[in-house]
């Protein structure tokens, strides 16, 4: 059995990829932000708060339903072989 290794040393890669995807995940929201209510606006005729509300349902969906498909496939794979599956 190998001993885990703690620190950001021994785990710069998954630490780096952590980094990586919470940079484009804010640049993301920081776009929606700047740029959907504008679109909205400009093209759907909607006000800037129904635009930001709309993306607030349609993330809290999409979420809510990824996390029930995940806890099926942990239910029925165990989590550690959704996890790694995921990953690769």
């Amino acid at each position: 059995m190998t001993a885990i290794k703690l620190g950001l040393r021994e785990n710069a890669s998954q630490f780096s990829l952590l980094v990586l995807v919470n940079a484009f995940v804010g640049a993301k929201i920081g776009m929606e932000r700047s740029i959907l209510p504008q679109i909205a606006q400009d093209e759907f005729h909607l006000a800037s708060k129904s635009a930001i509300l709309s993306f607030i349902v349609v993330f809290g969906i999409t979420k809510a339903l990824t996390n029930y498909l995940a806890g099926h496939l942990s239910d029925r794979f165990s989590r550690k072989h959704v996890l790694v599956g995921a990953g690769s």
